[in-house]
């Protein structure tokens, strides 16, 4: 019986801990989604950050092509009408300052936006390798929680078999019990029998004694022992004596 509580019980902890490892895989799968959602929203940030990038590179390359333009159209209005264009001079090279500054200030964005790109490269990174640690871990609880479950299988077996082992045991005692009673009880009537058999013998003895000496005829001894189902040659004995075939039965210990 302690065998079997303790079975109970501990079938009874194994179910806790496999609620609890189906807990923490339930757990580890809305985490997973959640690196996964991360991971495309940060995957459409980079899009849109390459996209700015390339945005910011055709902008400085026309620029560039513009300020070519610009410059050679200076120098052949400077060739040309000097002394004429130098208001409109002097405009452009403003006006070419400000592209100058526009473009200077649209590098530093770019080197901004190559920044962010490499840090956004680099976050993915870190979270595409937590997403394949916590894959791993979500495996390996996978693997913990089958073989609890086959332990759990195990044990009820084994569970079963003690219940069946102590079925029997049972069967087996109340026989025994049956048994001992039977005995007992055959002890008891024989018991009776004997006591009965000597009260009749010393009454016999006691009425031998007031008339004289008793001639014990076959008759009488199967009177006396109700021996009517016995032969003449079975009921006679030296000294008047019973047959052994009716000696009394050993007391009961």
């Amino acid at each position: 019986m302690d065998e079997k509580r303790a079975l109970e019980a501990r079938i009874a902890q194994l179910e806790e801990e496999l609620d609890e490892e189906q807990s923490n895989m339930e757990l580890l799968n809305d985490r997973y989604r959640k690196y996964t959602l991360q991971v495309e929203t940060m995957t459409t940030e980079l899009a849109a950050e390459r996209s700015f990038s390339q945005k910011a590179e055709n902008a400085r390359q026309q620029l560039e092509r513009q300020n070519k333009e610009l410059k050679v159209k200076l120098n052949e209005m400077d060739s040309s009408v000097r002394s004429k264009y130098k208001i409109a001079i002097a405009s452009l090279e403003a006006k070419i300052a400000q592209l100058e500054e526009q473009m200077e200030q649209e590098s530093k964005e770019r080197v901004l936006a190559n920044k962010l790109v490499r840090r956004a490269e680099k976050r993915l990174k870190e979270v595409l390798l937590q997403v394949e640690e916590e894959r791993r871990s979500a495996d390996q609880f996978k693997d913990q929680l089958e073989k609890a479950h086959i332990r759990m299988k195990q044990l009820k077996r084994q569970l079963e078999e003690a219940e069946e082992e102590a079925s029997r045991a049972n069967s087996n005692r109340r026989r025994l019990q049956r048994e001992l009673e039977d005995v007992t009880e055959s002890a008891e009537s024989m018991n009776r029998e004997v006591n009965t058999l000597r009260n009749r013998l010393s009454k016999l003895e006691r009425q031998q004694r007031k008339r004289g000496p008793l001639q014990f005829t076959h008759r009488t001894i199967r009177t006396v022992y109700h021996l009517e189902g016995v032969s003449d040659e079975e009921a006679e004995a030296p000294s008047g004596e019973p047959s052994t075939n009716h000696q009394q039965p050993p007391q009961q210990e």
